[in-house]
Formats: C-alpha cells, structure tokens, sequence
C-alpha cells in the first residue's frame, strides 16, 4: 500500500525548525567573514587560511553527528536541542566585542556555531529522507523543510540590513542573534512535539553503514555544485560593493535572490513528483549556469543587471536545495541502507562545509594575490579577478556537474 501523505500541520511540525537554522546560518557563510575583513581588520589572506581549517574541523565534525544519530536513534532529538543551544550561544558569540585576540574569538565562536549547526542540518535532514518511502513524498518533505529555510534567510537578509541603517552594523548582527535565540525557543519545542508523535521507517540494523561505492557518483556531482555556489556566496558582498558600488542595496540583491528560489524550491518539488528529480535538476542546472555567464558582463553600475541575475539563479537555487537530499533519499533507499542514513546525510553536510572551506582558501588568498583590497578603491585587474571567481569559475563547475549528471544517471548510478 502506497504511504500515505503526510498532512500539512505535520509538514510545517517538522520543517519550522529550518527557519532558525537558515536565519542562523546566513552570518555564519555571508556576514561574518566580510564582518572580520572590513570592521575588525583581518587580512584576507589570514581569514582564508581560518577559515579553510575551521570548514575542514567542522566537516568532520558532521559524519561524527551522524554517527552518533544512526547509532543512538532514539537520542536525536536530544541530539537536536544540544545543536540548538551551541548555535545560538555561537552567533551571539560571533559579533560580541572580543575579550581575546579577534582571530582566536573567531575561531571560537564558529566552532561553537558550526557544531549546533549540524547537530541540527544532519539529524533534520536524515528524519525527512526517513519520513516516506515514496519518491514524490520525498521530494515533498524536502521542499517543506527548505521552504521553512529560505523564510529564514530571507528574514536574515532584510533585518540586518534595515537595523543597520539605525543601530549600525555590530548591533544590527546582534540583533540578529537575540532573534535567532528566540526563534529556536519557538520552533524546537514544536519540532519534538512532532518527532514524538511521528512513525518514523527506522529499522535499526547493527553495525549497518552507507554503502559509499554506490553513493560515490551521487557526491561527486553534489561537490561540484556545492562548490559552485560557494564561491559565490564568499565573494557577493565584495562583488556588490566593490566592483557595482552599491553596498546599500546588497541587502535587496540577498533579498530578491532568497525570494526567488521560495518559488524555484516549490516548482522543483512539483515537478520531480512528476519528471524525476534527476532530470529536473539538471535543468535546473544549465538556466542557472546561463545567469552566471551573463554575470561575466557585469560593470560598474550595472545594479539593474544584477537584480535580474539574481532573480534567474536564486530560482534555480531552490531546486539545489530540494532535489539533492530526496535524490539521495532515494539512493539509501535503493542500497536498503536505511539504518545509516545520519551518515549519508552527514556526507551531504560534509561536502558542503569542504566546498566553503575551499571557496575561502582559494577565492581570497588569490583577490589578494590580485591587488585586491576590501572596502577599498581597486583597479581593474583587480576587479576582473573578482568577477572571475565570483562568476566563471562557477560556470565552469556547474558544466562540468551536468555532463556528469547527465551521464551518471544515464548508467543508472543516480
């Protein structure tokens, strides 16, 4: 008998705790490296280097959570309420004066973050993939729990921004903090409600592990694409400031980007219950590799150019967000490793923290390489590179996940 759907009150149950992770999330990979760069005068060069080794602690930290979750089932959602805790004690933490020296507090106050982050990303990620059998019910559950999630970013892009306008910056990002604290008092009460009442397909099997040789195609195209958004999602606060020279409307472009993608997630979970999320995705894929060619043609004062990028590639941004995880729902399922699925997911999680690692260590030691200066007046050649990094390097990545795709799932190895 097909599983039954899931209603709506259990949908937003389970997904409203998406909401606190993603407004908790944007400091973490937007703010707060542009915050240390510019308001507390880390060289970019060092903050690269922070934060390619902090990424690299803190994936490894996320096969450890699913570990910890496929081993002890029963305690995830303990699980979840500890990762509530570190990541709201870590952004209030993140843009706090610093008692010790700016760097260490940043190292810190990330660990402590990143932790709570995927204490929560991992356990949430892998209770939707166990929700449903059902392909379509998979990709449902995905695009409720990250409809929830792009609410939160894009609440997190429209406070900071009008706040800063009254309060400055550093009171702006603590204002964000104290609202994410009250956020997670809100949702995680609600989500253990939900996940004590919910019949999970848990089969709890000793000593089960993913299988990794048949989930290999899958990660590797998920790397590719996840270091492709990256990379730009390190450089764009530099991009709209330095090279268009509109860092008022930086909080508009976030804004019409996270927007886009509400509608973009909705319709790639439609139409992977009705095409495959496969096929779907690789669409998905090339619209969004076209706004990043257009992006190559950017110059100084093209705002109106730029929102219109950001508008096509945050639409395509949603189906990123939905399709990957309930594809690799449906590879647990296919290789009947249910059992391990933390672990699975915590790969996701893994790869995602290495693709902004290597986005960091790359992208800023080598604008520094380019004369590039933050905040600062910069030359051509040094604002080429940015584009260059912001924009081709990404397409160049994206194509090569779509031929890979494409072939892969021709095989039948995803």
């Amino acid at each position: 008998m097909p599983d039954a759907a899931p209603g709506h009150r259990d949908l937003a149950a389970y997904g409203a705790l998406a909401l606190p992770l993603a407004f908790g999330g944007l400091p973490l990979y937007i703010h707060a490296p542009d915050f240390f760069a510019v308001e507390r005068g880390v060289s970019l060069a060092a903050l690269g280097l922070a934060l390619f080794w902090l990424r690299i602690f803190d994936a490894v930290l996320d096969p450890m959570a699913g570990w910890a979750g496929d081993r002890w089932p029963r305690a995830r959602g303990a699980l979840v309420t500890a990762g509530a805790v570190l990541l709201g004690l870590g952004v209030m933490a993140l843009f706090a004066p610093p008692p010790l020296p700016v760097l260490i507090w940043f190292l810190v106050a990330m660990v402590l973050a990143s932790l709570g982050h995927s204490l929560i990303s991992v356990n949430l990620m892998t209770l939707g993939g166990l929700w449903r059998q059902d392909p379509a019910q998979k990709s449902r559950i995905s695009a409720a729990r990250e409809g929830f999630g792009l609410a939160g970013l894009i609440l997190a892009v429209v406070l900071p921004s009008t706040l800063q306008q009254v309060i400055g910056r550093q009171a702006a990002l603590m204002a964000l903090a104290g609202i994410l604290a009250v956020l997670l008092l809100i949702t995680l009460p609600i989500f253990r409600r939900w996940l004590a009442s919910v019949r999970l397909q848990i089969r709890i099997v000793p000593d089960a592990r993913p299988d990794w040789k048949a989930l290999l195609p899958f990660y590797g195209v998920a790397a590719l694409v996840l270091l492709s958004a990256a990379l730009p999602a390190a450089l764009i606060l530099m991009l709209v400031r330095d090279l268009l020279g509109a860092e008022d409307l930086a909080g508009i472009f976030l804004l019409a980007y996270f927007a886009a993608a509400l509608p973009g997630a909705a319709m790639a979970g439609w139409l992977a219950g009705r095409r495959g999320a496969v096929p779907v995705w690789a669409v998905s894929l090339i619209l969004s590799g076209i706004g990043f060619a257009f992006a190559l043609t950017l110059d100084p004062g093209d705002t109106a150019a730029f929102l219109w990028i950001c508008l096509a590639t945050g639409f395509c941004f949603g189906a990123d967000l939905v399709l990957p995880p309930a594809i690799l729902s449906d590879r647990i399922e296919a290789t009947a490793t249910q059992a391990a699925a933390s672990r699975a997911y915590a790969m996701l999680g893994f790869l995602t923290k290495l693709a902004l690692a290597l986005a960091g260590v790359v992208a800023l030691p080598l604008l520094q390489l380019a004369d590039f200066q933050p905040g600062q007046s910069n030359g051509p050649q040094a604002l080429r590179a940015l584009l260059l990094l912001y924009a081709a390097l990404p397409l160049a990545l994206r194509a090569l996940a779509v031929m890979g795709l494409i072939f892969l799932h021709k095989r039948g190895s995803i």
